[in-house]
């Protein structure tokens, strides 16, 4: 279900794929939303991904890797981004947009405190309590200065 202020946009959703319900149990980690989409495109539209939608998609996938403990990408997401590297040959290599993403992820320059709790806020609740949590990357010196 859409937000109130994001109910116009409806009548355009044409699929919602939700990754808890893509998890078939196993012990491997939950594939990304992003790779999920991806996935979906490829067997329904292939033409619908450009180059640039390719570059989006990928620095997604890349960027939920990164964040996970020792860097793991599902075999699904591995499948994913060589497709797409196949397709579009002329994507820079994934170690350097990995590097452009671990620089930017520490680097709170230009982006309030609000857009920082609002990036990856998880609601919680049990019908009568209501909890957010959210996660805020920052080096030790950057937390210091606060």
């Amino acid at each position: 279900l859409l937000d109130s202020e994001d109910k116009s946009l409806e009548s355009a959703v044409v699929k919602v794929i939700n990754p808890d319900e893509q998890c078939d149990g196993s012990l491997e980690l939950q594939a990304s939303s992003s790779s999920l989409v991806v996935k979906e495109i490829l067997q329904e539209a292939p033409e619908l991904i450009t180059q640039q939608l390719a570059y989006l998609l990928r620095g997604s996938i890349l960027f939920k890797c990164m964040s996970l403990e020792a860097d793991k990408i599902t075999e699904q997401q591995e499948k994913v981004l060589s497709i797409l590297e196949e397709k579009f040959p002329d994507l820079p290599p994934r170690e350097e947009i990995i590097s452009v993403l671990q620089e930017t992820q520490f680097n709170p320059q230009g982006v309030s405190i609000e857009e920082v709790m609002l990036k990856d806020l998880k609601e919680i609740s049990d019908g009568e309590i209501k909890v957010a949590i959210s996660t805020v990357y920052m080096t030790l010196e950057v937390r210091g200065n606060l």
